[in-house]
């Protein structure tokens, strides 16, 4: 990044801002942008390419689709992921690949496209290039040309404020999609704030009786994340309906206390559910900034410390940036802690994180 918005962060002023938001959101005041929450609409049959759709939030989406009335069509790399998904087409390609996506309009009558695209090693700057730009790029033009009723494109809360690289390129979408770039279609963006599994990261490990842990005082930023349930019949709602089109939608899920959190409201939440007394670890901004400049130059050195810096630079970022948006849904985070207890959530290492990207997140729950 030329400039970082978060390389100088107020404690106490960051704190301030959250006890303000928080009370707003949990307060009496009614709500000016509240979205309704149910299912809106029904589908007679349409063909819809869910593009992303074997990862987590298309195991919610595919079978809302098919429930809904609608045929999803499903493109996997992955022949044996083909039961994952009776209700739906399933066609074996690679969204990365032109001529695959080519063969996907030339075969089905598309009438709808839903990008859940997004690179699995958001430290790799070619792979993000690849997945999160050049791919939904390519699928909006084909899409386009097709004659596509709808473009829906899953982009990410956080390019409001952009510091990750699949930010930037999901930022680069959406410019394109608003400038007519890849000719005439109807679009919708959709902005969710952030996926329960991300949220949950250590929850293995405080199972385990490992700490957790939290820069300062923990409460640097709060966010309402969204549950895939939800979203995808968010999603699904935005479908053929001419008002969503050309509309830009940031959404989270509700505005209750089991759901709304700062990283030590989190991890707090995490050892009730277990039944556990707290044991925090803090470690503090300043020592972190310390590392992320001591590896920056690094970097410098030895190209491949470039992840190491990437994944210490989204530490930061996911801990002092705010995922606030207009509440849908009534699952909760805490409800997720509640399935995980029973269970094993292996979210793998920080070295295996960096190592596989988000193909370690469990996608079952």
């Amino acid at each position: 990044m030329a400039h970082s918005m978060i390389e100088s962060v107020d404690p106490a002023a960051a704190k301030a801002q959250v006890f303000r938001l928080r009370a707003q959101m949990l307060g009496d005041s009614p709500v000016r942008h509240r979205y309704t929450t149910g299912k809106r609409g029904t589908g007679s049959g349409q063909q819809v390419l869910v593009l992303g759709g074997t990862g987590y939030i298309g195991h919610a989406l595919v079978p809302e689709l098919a429930a809904r009335g609608y045929t999803p069509v499903v493109l996997t790399r992955k022949p044996e992921t083909s039961g994952d998904f009776p209700d739906a087409k399933v066609v074996v390609g690679d969204a990365v690949k032109i001529d695959d996506l080519k063969r996907v309009f030339d075969e089905y009558d598309i009438e709808a496209v839903i990008s859940l695209l997004s690179s699995r090693m958001p430290n790799d700057v070619d792979e993000c290039r690849r997945v999160d730009y050049e791919a939904v790029s390519n699928a909006i033009e084909l899409a386009s040309e097709h004659g596509v009723k709808q473009f829906v494109h899953i982009s990410d809360y956080g390019v409001y404020r952009p510091e990750l690289l699949p930010q930037i390129f999901k930022l680069q979408v959406e410019g394109e999609l608003i400038g007519g770039h890849h000719g005439d279609i109807n679009w919708t963006i959709i902005r969710p704030t952030a996926y329960y599994p991300y949220l949950s990261i250590n929850f293995g490990d405080v199972k385990n009786g490992e700490p957790y842990r939290i820069f300062d005082h923990g409460e640097y930023n709060i966010v309402n994340p969204i549950a895939r349930e939800d979203l995808s019949e968010f999603i699904t709602n935005v479908l053929f309906d001419p008002q969503e089109y050309g509309r830009i939608l940031p959404v989270g899920g509700p505005w209750v206390r089991d759901n709304v959190c700062t990283l030590r409201s989190a991890g707090e939440m995490m050892f009730e559910v277990l039944g556990r007394e707290p044991n925090i670890v803090v470690e503090t901004m300043a020592s972190w900034d310390k590392k992320i400049r001591r590896m920056r130059r690094m970097a410098l050195v030895y190209p491949k410390m470039r992840s190491v810096v990437f994944y210490l630079e989204a530490a930061k970022y996911w801990s002092v940036v705010n995922h606030v948006a207009p509440p849908y849904g009534e699952r909760t985070l805490k409800g997720f802690f509640e399935k995980l207890k029973d269970r094993e959530y292996p979210a793998g290492s920080f070295r295996q994180r960096m190592k596989s990207g988000t193909e370690l997140t469990p996608t079952d729950v």
